[in-house]
């Protein structure tokens, strides 16, 4: 059985690996490559973003508020922090006529450092807004609304509004039940077979029906909404421009969907079983190198996260780092 394996090499010996499993299937889930337990079950966390951010479609909402393609690629974001992200969240709640204080996801400085420095310079402390989830949040709040639901309790699992999102995410993974924990953030989150997200990223990268349509196209239209300044996601969609949706989680999970040259529709899962995140984008591009969606040389975004360079304090490089499939 084939496994993902990242060697941590220093002075030419292997120092460190992390083990990953991971699976390339159509959209029917049929499996295309495999790398170790392709039934492997874990927390999919944000990689589930893409799905949750479905119900502001087919509840209406999007139409209804006449969102904008960035309100939905921020709402299926786990964004940076930057102002471009908070400003669109900010959008969100004005457009379905709430506001940011009903948020529920809690408190953590912007990812990108600079914009958690200008906060710390100005005496401003963080705000819920500056989660990297509060635009999934808004996504759900302004769902509340279109349906009519109070947004008291919202990431309640039994909430409406998260029974609505549930039963998107069972149609789109083929699941008739799905065991649900709870996310950093505190909404419900899926604990799912890394096959069943590879399809449901396919279906929605094969565009299917239209609201499959409008996420795939406002994600991978609009990256540096999906992460930001020097993340995976966005340097990867970045890269190839309308080709490829990709969304990762915490714990090193991540999932993609993508568009080969011959047209062919394909969607990815990886894992990285101790979820150190120093390997998973390496993972990830070392399955889309080995069907042939991507090959050297790569973008030089990208760069980083490919056979990147191991430095000493001194800055000598002293090693590197490399994804192998091994046997």
């Amino acid at each position: 059985m084939k496994s993902l394996i990242t060697q941590v090499t220093r002075s030419g010996q292997v120092e460190s690996f992390h083990v990953g499993y991971g699976v390339i299937v159509d959209a029917s889930g049929e499996i295309v490559k495999a790398y170790g337990d392709t039934q492997y079950s874990t927390y999919v966390r944000s990689s589930a973003k893409p799905l949750q951010g479905m119900a502001v479609l087919r509840s209406g909402a999007y139409d209804n508020f006449k969102m904008t393609p960035e309100d939905l690629a921020v709402i299926c974001s786990s964004h940076s922090g930057e102002p471009i992200h908070t400003q669109t969240v900010s959008q969100v709640f004005s457009e379905a006529g709430i506001g940011p204080e009903l948020l529920a996801c809690g408190i953590h400085p912007p990812i990108h450092r600079p914009s958690a420095q200008a906060l710390q310079t100005a005496g401003v402390a963080p705000q819920q807004i500056h989660n990297n989830c509060s635009g999934k949040h808004a996504g759900m709040l302004a769902t509340c609304v279109q349906l009519a639901h109070s947004p008291e309790d919202y990431l309640n699992p039994e909430h409406p509004v998260q029974q609505y999102i549930y039963d998107i995410v069972k149609e789109y993974t083929s699941s008739d039940e799905i065991h649900r924990g709870v996310d950093g953030c505190s909404a419900p989150v899926f604990y799912l077979p890394l096959q069943k997200v590879a399809m449901a990223f396919a279906r929605i990268s094969k565009q299917e029906n239209q609201e499959c349509c409008q996420i795939f196209q406002a994600m991978s239209g609009h990256p540096h909404l999906v992460g930001g300044e020097g993340r995976f996601d966005t340097a990867l969609m970045k890269s190839y421009p309308e080709k490829i949706l990709s969304k990762g989680g915490a714990e090193a999970v991540s999932a993609a969907g993508f568009i080969m040259p011959d047209g062919q529709v394909y969607g990815l899962a990886g894992k990285v079983l101790d979820g150190n995140y120093r390997a998973i984008g390496q993972m990830v591009l070392k399955m889309l190198e080995d069907i042939g969606f991507v090959e050297e040389p790569l973008s030089k975004q990208l760069m980083k996260w490919w056979k990147p360079d191991l430095q000493n304090h001194a800055k000598h490089i002293i090693g590197t780092t490399k994804t192998i499939i091994s046997e």
